[in-house]
């Protein structure tokens, strides 16, 4: 789907739960596309469980591919139900709002499922994987900074054709999908102002 809407492929790479492919993308990307990109994944793996499903009589690899599938589609940063939530929540918060309340969901979500592999139902694969995804949860946390401030970039060098406009107090307030209003300014007259302070 990302190489159809023609973005840049980056690299794929194959983790425990699935595979992640990274395109060079814009962090001010419309949304929906976003969210068409990232549906794909889980689309295949439906279709692809389905085909295993009729043609396979090995009950293991048909459950093999559907317990990925469901660990894949779990509400955690870095996995495609984690980036999908994030991807909505961005519909209705802003950029670093979406982003906190979808960390705090990954790291309740983590929790239950440590829990569960100690107590009710002990998996040494899934409790790798659980910590594995730890270890990536706070490597987007530590992220977010870098993250934040090329999407300030972006908005600043590029025009963007977003269709709506946000009135917000500072520039930590700003959504994507949004153009948006700050103490009366425009975002590129205030965004021109602080990376004129950031260069200094």
């Amino acid at each position: 789907m990302g190489l159809f809407l023609k973005w840049k492929l980056i690299s794929i790479t194959f983790y425990p739960y699935g595979g992640k492919t990274l395109f060079e993308t814009y962090e001010n990307t419309n949304l929906n596309l976003e969210i068409l990109v990232l549906l794909a994944g889980p689309i295949m793996q439906i279709l692809t469980f389905l085909v295993l499903n009729h043609f396979f009589e090995y009950p293991y690899i048909r459950n093999y591919h559907l317990t990925i599938l469901i660990f894949n589609m779990l509400p955690i940063l870095s996995l495609d139900g984690g980036r999908l939530l994030n991807l909505f929540l961005n519909k209705v918060f802003n950029y670093l709002n979406s982003f906190y309340i979808t960390f705090f969901i990954s790291i309740i979500t983590i929790i239950f499922l440590i829990y569960f592999c100690l107590f009710y139902y002990y998996n040494l694969n899934l409790f790798l994987m659980s910590i594995f995804l730890i270890f990536k949860i706070i490597k987007s946390f530590k992220d977010l900074k870098f993250l934040y401030h090329k999407f300030l970039l972006e908005r600043y060098l590029y025009d963007f054709d977003f269709k709506k406009t946000k009135v917000c107090k500072n520039i930590y307030k700003l959504s994507k999908d949004r153009n948006h209003y700050i103490n009366f300014q425009n975002e590129k007259e205030v965004l021109k102002k602080y990376f004129s302070k950031v260069n200094n």
